[in-house]
């Protein structure tokens, strides 16, 4: 989804300009698996945007972060923090915030965070790629 012209409403989120491309590049890099990209696309729109909005891109972008940790620097300590950060930031933003199908993506989150404890705790001896979820769009208002 698309949106032109000065902001848009998305999903009842008022978005600045060029936030849904943002948004919707973001999605796409981590759909690839490229989480550094992603966080890096999402970065761009936070910087100039507020509210539920800004807290919105920010969970995207600690999850971002919290994969880099886990599947890159291979850090459990550093994606167990980003991966509850992300969860706190963006429990509140309902089922589908600015089209997103948030409600699927935290459960997915949690379950990660829970793997990335295990580990930490010497329980396991990395993290699961496959644990990472797909970002899709929300069903219902502002979803595709």
């Amino acid at each position: 989804m698309r949106l032109a012209g000065a902001g848009a409403m998305v999903a009842g989120m008022s978005l600045r300009p060029g936030t849904d491309e943002a948004l919707e590049r973001g999605r796409a890099l981590w759909n690839a698996g490229r989480f550094y990209e992603a966080h890096e696309a999402w970065e761009e729109a936070w910087l100039r945007e507020e509210g539920e909005v800004r807290a919105l891109l920010q969970g995207l972008i600690q999850a971002a972060a919290a994969y880099v940790k886990a599947l890159d620097h291979l850090r459990p300590g550093g994606a167990v923090k980003l991966f509850g950060s992300a969860l706190a930031r963006l429990a509140p933003l309902g089922e589908a915030p600015a089209g997103l199908a948030l409600a699927p993506f935290r459960v997915a989150l949690q379950a990660s965070l829970a793997e990335a404890q295990r580990w930490l705790a010497g329980e396991r001896a990395g993290f699961d790629r496959a644990l990472a979820p797909r970002l899709e769009r929300g069903v219902g208002p502002g979803g595709a």
